[in-house]
């Protein structure tokens, strides 16, 4: 791994252990020791050891005494409690502060969703930035720490599921979602949101019970 030297060497420790797990580079599930980390990260110790203490505190490690550091499973009880959690707050947040952002902003999304020719990357990217506008017009510190967290859970069962089926749906909705902000219809906006959501849950759910037998055996009954 190559160290930005304008980072805080822990950030980039943590920022880089975080999205292999969030990418799943390092797969739910899996057994971590200090000493591996160490290597694949070619850092020290105390970086390494910051860094699992605050991806622990996030929810997705536990540090196991005498054991190792064990990466959190996935479960479709998680699902259904991630985006019961989203459902409640992601449409609220487009009512109340989707009111904050420039036409402008939600006119390049618009046309970024439109487009074609995606990677799977810049999909996930896009993904999640146009989700992410909606916490940072709040300009809450608390709303957007809280988020940050969930998004990062969010993002491994997207990449999990891998549904390239559900791409163009889900685009669609996004712009459904601008189009109405735009109109400055915010009731639409939210609700627009509020059916995005639960598509996406239940595709997840849907994909990982009847179409992918490996995403099955990752995605425990319980976490």
């Amino acid at each position: 791994m190559e160290h930005d030297t304008s980072k805080n060497l822990k950030q980039v420790v943590y920022e880089e252990l975080k999205r292999r797990i969030v990418t799943c580079e390092i797969l739910p599930g899996s057994m971590l020791t200090e000493e591996m980390l160490c290597e694949s990260l070619n850092a020290s110790r105390t970086p390494v050891r910051d860094a699992v203490s605050r991806l622990e505190q996030e929810n997705l490690v536990s540090i196991l005494p005498k054991k190792g550091i064990r990466v959190h499973r996935v479960s479709l009880n998680n699902v259904e409690e991630l985006f019961v959690t989203r459902l409640f707050v992601e449409p609220q947040l487009v009512l109340t502060y989707g009111n904050r952002i420039s036409d402008e902003t939600y006119c390049r999304f618009l046309n970024e969703f439109r487009r074609t020719d995606c990677t799977r990357e810049e999909l996930y990217t896009q993904d999640s930035e146009f989700h992410m506008i909606f916490p940072q017009a709040s300009n809450n510190r608390f709303i957007l720490t809280y988020y940050d967290i969930m998004s990062a859970q969010t993002m491994r069962y997207r990449i999990l599921s891998d549904q390239d089926r559900r791409t163009e749906v889900s685009q669609e909705e996004h712009c459904e979602i601008c189009i109405q902000c735009l109109r400055g219809n915010w009731e639409k906006a939210a609700q627009a949101m509020r059916t995005h959501l639960e598509n996406s849950k239940m595709s997840i759910i849907d994909y990982v019970l009847r179409f992918n037998r490996d995403a099955h055996n990752i995605f425990q009954e319980k976490g």
